[in-house]
């Protein structure tokens, strides 16, 4: 992971050099998808430092950067399957037999909608890690198929924020046959099979709830984030010491400027999804918990980069 490193000596030109770096590498996309000049002039002279120091902790991650960590996140699994005093020739064998035995499923909300971001990363397990697309399935087949069979059920998503989604997910109920149910929790606390939880990125009180929650899944992010990579952390690491005191008051103030709402924590509200205050965005889109400011566009606000 990026570490962000708060200095009172960034200036916009130096911080408009790394975005063009990233672009010149290809790192980030091009100026019509991502505009850093365009998003700056949103703000007023007073607030002008505080846009540098928010656009510098701006974390953007390409096509190839989201399919690396994936694949790393995916490759790290092999040590679960890794026991004490096991040769080389043993761990690879065991390793095989998992690749071959395991599913791959998704995340949905209390409300499963096409748009979830797990099936994005569903299809990349076909598309990345070369899973055959019969052992890519729903979550409802996953707990059949793992009420049937004894075998590692992997949940593949770009992002962990409140561990909300994978709550619901986990405690869920699936009809198995006749008026039989089950739930990923139940078949896990009777050690059914094996259940794997594999983000790209997962904020630490993320983890923490799906731990107490769902206490028998594991939950293997590729990077964890700590609550300081927030925007509106007392400790936040975004800020140098100097504006972190007024520093969620200039984020509320452009927020009501742009004509973003509280809305209580919920989807689109100025602090982002259940107040997270990140600034995380991925290729194939944002997620909720991200500070609107980066893609807001009404109002007349020029968006840092587009939803998609």
């Amino acid at each position: 992971m990026v570490t962000l490193k708060s200095s009172p000596k960034i200036t916009e030109h130096d911080v408009l050099a790394k975005c063009d770096y990233f672009l010149d590498l290809q790192l980030w996309p091009l100026r019509m998808t991502l505009d850093p000049e365009r998003w700056l002039s949103n703000f007023t002279s007073t607030e002008h430092e505080y846009a540098i120091h928010l656009l510098n902790s701006f974390m953007f991650f390409s096509v190839d950067i989201t399919n690396a960590m994936f694949i790393s996140a995916f490759q790290a699994l092999s040590m679960s399957v890794r026991k004490p005093g096991d040769s080389l020739s043993m761990v690879q064998s065991a390793w095989r037999a998992f690749c071959d035995t395991a599913l791959i499923t998704y995340v949905t909300g209390e409300a499963p909608n096409k748009t979830d971001s797990g099936l994005v990363f569903a299809r990349k397990a076909r598309q990345v890690l070369g899973f055959p697309e019969e052992r890519i399935v729903s979550p409802d087949q996953a707990a059949r198929l793992a009420e049937a069979h004894s075998i590692p059920v992997i949940f593949v998503d770009d992002f962990v924020g409140s561990g909300n989604q994978f709550r619901d997910t986990w405690h869920r109920v699936t009809p198995i046959a006749g008026s039989l149910t089950t739930t990923f929790a139940k078949l896990a606390s009777v050690g059914r099979s094996s259940f794997y939880y594999i983000p790209l990125i997962a904020t630490h009180q993320g983890v923490q709830n799906i731990n107490a929650m769902c206490s028998d899944a594991n939950i293997r992010p590729a990077h964890l984030l700590p609550p300081e990579y927030s925007a509106l952390s007392s400790d936040s690491v975004i800020w140098p010491t100097t504006l972190l005191p007024n520093a969620e008051k200039f984020v509320f103030d452009a927020s009501v400027r742009a004509g973003i709402p509280d809305t209580g924590g919920n989807v689109d509200d100025w602090r982002g999804f259940h107040k997270l205050g990140l600034t995380v965005a991925f290729s194939h889109g944002i997620p909720d918990a991200t500070l609107p400011l980066f893609y807001w566009e009404e109002n007349g606000w020029k968006p840092l980069v587009r939803r998609t």
